[in-house]
């Protein structure tokens, strides 16, 4: 609960002009965020919106005039400005108050911050200055003409934007082409074996196919999925809510992205999942216009509270409507519980793949790039409002990604880890291996191993090497199967097909190679062991 109000301190003893004596007579009122969330701005904590609270526990010694200032400054912010950019607000003053141990706002100060901020952590001190600039101009009390002249006579750097996307990095830059098929393989596999969650797979599965913010993902309802048909094919959109614009309310603009019917389907499957928790909770049906507005991704705890339909469209339609909403945190905390489940690997550093929501953005950014797009075109699909953050992909012309060939192929299989089968001897050691219909022959009708899976399987020979089904056996001809591999991968080349189609079998020809690898280790222990008897029996 919020602690009682106060006044702020010394409030009483400050000398202020009629804007401050307005500002602190609305501090002592009740406010309403951009979000449309109430709070009281006298109170420490002001929450405003379902993943933003901020604090204004701020250190002792602080000047009652500054803190007035700051508060009445903060106040505006909130009430017009984004609740995420607020919060930055007060994290970048906070720190100049511990950095410099001051009481105020001085031009002393703040030449000293600069000096120990140095270059890599100025933008720090560029976010400040417009606060402090807005502050003065509001005509609060706090910042000084002095201040305001130092700062406008500053050029500050702003951070260096990109630098993970130009430098290729394999822990924080984007995936290659392997590392996101690897990726979307493992996750497949795990949701059908409930080793994760549905909605945590519908949030990554989202993340790598639309590259958006997890704030845009988490403001999804059932309506913004579309399917259109005519005569010819079926189009799947989905009309994602724009974000980090400014002045732009909750889910108050839109832009259509077209997406595959795989992605339609896995979100449709998962608003009605939370439809049924809506259901629940409420003791009835969803009516069907409320049902529309259902969020894709709720915030469970919040429906706890939720008890009629009354209150539930409240919380859908009235003042607040991101409430039953996930929030970031929760679709972090989804992200965090893949990424500890995830056995996908790099085939650059054989490590488990990092995951983050960025990396998904930057690999989006990288590939459209690679493939000629121009600067607008990318600002779009990113969802930018314009092309000063897109510069990365477009400046940047390296080819991140390993040209997969005979020698290369062999050396990256290990890391790649990507033949998913377990190896058996044999058909005898093999689940059903005395189904004469389990057998997978090749292109060249030699049979390579042996399917587990009792149920139907429509797929060719190829997807076996990627599928845990899959038992591989030692003496199987896998080598034919990588000779066929790389020789239809040098026909694309020589019929002058774009680089995606050329490597469209990379992963597959790594699980090959990483099958035969497995093979030959195990041939390889096996006449071992036959020469360490040999040699006891000698």
């Amino acid at each position: 609960m919020p602690r009682a109000a106060r006044t702020p301190r010394g409030a009483e003893m400050i000398r202020v002009k009629p804007k401050q004596v307005d500002a602190e007579r609305k501090l002592k009122a009740q406010a309403v965020s951009k979000d449309g969330y109430p709070f009281t701005p006298a109170y420490d904590h002001w929450r405003l919106n379902k993943d933003v609270q901020i604090t204004l526990a701020l250190p002792g010694a602080i000047d009652a005039e500054t803190e007035a200032g700051l508060r009445a400054t903060l106040l505006r912010y909130a009430e017009e400005a984004s609740a995420r950019h607020t919060e930055n607000m007060v994290t970048r003053f906070k720190r100049y108050l511990r950095d410099t141990g001051a009481s105020q706002v001085t031009a002393t100060d703040l030449i000293n911050w600069r000096a120990r901020l140095g270059t890599e952590e100025q933008w720090h001190m560029g976010g400040l200055k417009g606060f402090l600039l807005a502050w003065h101009d509001y005509g609060f009390e706090g910042v000084s003409k002095e201040v305001v002249d130092l700062l406008q006579g500053w050029r500050i750097q702003g951070n260096e934007k990109g630098v993970a996307v130009a430098n290729g990095c394999p822990e924080s830059g984007p995936y290659t082409d392997l590392e996101m098929a690897a990726l979307l393989d493992w996750a497949n596999l795990a949701v059908a074996r409930k080793d994760i969650l549905f909605e945590h797979y519908a949030y990554l599965l989202t993340l790598a196919m639309t590259a958006r913010r997890a704030v845009q993902i988490a403001a999804l309802r059932g309506r913004d999925l579309d399917r259109e048909a005519d005569k010819r094919s079926l189009m799947f959109r989905l009309n994602i809510p724009r974000a980090k614009q400014r002045g732009l309310a909750f889910r108050g603009a839109f832009r259509s992205l077209a997406i595959i019917e795989d992605l339609y389907l896995v979100l449709l499957q998962q608003h009605r999942q939370s439809v049924a928790a809506v259901s629940e909770a409420i003791g009835r049906e969803v009516d069907p216009v409320l049902e529309r507005e259902v969020p894709i991704f709720l915030n469970r705890k919040r429906l706890e509270d939720v008890e009629n339909s009354d209150e539930l469209k409240d919380l859908l339609l009235g003042r607040t409507p991101d409430q039953l909403h996930a929030t970031t945190a929760e679709l972090g905390s989804a992200l965090r519980c893949c990424a500890r489940a995830s056995t996908a690997r790099s085939e650059r550093t054989g490590e488990f793949i990092h995951l983050s929501a960025t990396r998904f953005r930057h690999t989006r950014g990288t590939k459209l790039r690679r493939e000629g797009f121009s600067a607008f075109v990318i600002a779009e699909l990113l969802d930018h409002s314009d092309t000063q953050n897109v510069r990365v992909y477009t400046e940047n012309t390296a080819q991140e990604a390993v040209v997969i060939n005979e020698l290369v192929g062999a050396q990256l299989a290990p890391f790649a880890q990507a033949c998913l089968g377990k190896l058996v001897h044999s058909a005898r050691e093999a689940i059903r291996g005395d189904d004469p219909r389990s057998r997978v022959p090749n292109d060249r009708q030699h049979a390579v191993g042996t399917c587990g899976n009792y149920g139907f399987c429509a797929s060719g020979y190829r997807a076996c090497y990627t599928c845990y089904h899959f038992q591989p056996w030692v003496s199987g001809p896998h080598e034919e199967v990588l000779v066929d591999l790389y020789a239809e991968k040098e026909r694309a080349r020589e019929a002058g097909c774009a680089e995606v189609i050329v490597n469209a079998n990379d992963q597959l020809i790594l699980a090959v190679e990483h099958c035969v690898s497995m093979c030959k280790e195990a041939v390889d222990r096996m006449a071992g062991a036959t020469l360490l008897e040999s040699d006891a029996h000698e």
